[in-house]
């Protein structure tokens, strides 16, 4: 009887050493994959903060240096500009100059792009509400923006009632055309004029 409980005794002891060995090994691997977490969480920052010097900053939008409401002082200060670049958008004709390093632009806007005329016994008359001022009746005339450039003038009619009727107008501009005109006009190579814009 004491031999068999020596015997348990013998094989409870090497379970106990087993376990005692087993929780030694547990304890190592914890402490291994705690110091591990905590050299990620101290390298963590740093290593986002590398990526974030990477990113640029979003570009804040600045106004050109200048804007010209005269195209004899736009001509004067941009003559001889590293670059030029000329669009339509909303309405408004837009030439960008780079020189020194600083954006100029030129401004004119497009005149009504709708024109009302009334039939009278006597002529023709043209609505006034249609003509917001006398630079657009010899826009009209003429085909020509006030900085002299020329474009294309297109135009639809429609009858409306009482010997009305309604014309809609589309302008065009010959690419080459504009850019022989900014040349001669701003002693500067074609191929340095693009139709766009130059950002700043």
């Amino acid at each position: 009887m004491e031999s068999g409980f020596s015997e348990k005794m013998d094989a409870l002891d090497l379970i106990l050493n087993a376990l005692k060995d087993h929780e030694k090994r547990l304890d190592d691997i914890s402490h291994r994959i705690e110091s591990l977490f905590s050299q990620l969480s101290i390298n963590e920052p740093k290593a986002i903060k590398k990526e974030e010097q990477r990113i640029e900053p979003p570009r804040v939008k600045k106004e050109p240096f200048a804007i010209c409401n005269k195209w004899s002082e736009f001509k004067d200060i941009c003559n001889g500009a590293k670059m030029v670049a000329f669009q339509i958008e909303n309405n408004f004709f837009h030439v960008y100059s780079m020189i020194n390093e600083k954006v100029f632009r030129y401004s004119e806007d497009l005149p009504n792009k709708k024109l009302k005329v009334i039939e009278e016994k006597t002529g023709f008359a043209i609505d006034k509400d249609y003509l917001n001022n006398i630079d657009m009746l010899q826009f009209l005339i003429n085909g020509r923006l006030k900085c002299g450039l020329n474009i294309l003038i297109k135009s639809t009619r429609t009858g409306l009632l009482d010997r009305q009727f309604l014309f809609e107008l589309t302008y065009d501009f010959d690419p080459a055309e504009v850019k022989g005109f900014l040349s001669r006009e701003l002693s500067i190579s074609r191929k340095d004029i693009v139709e766009g814009k130059i950002t700043y």
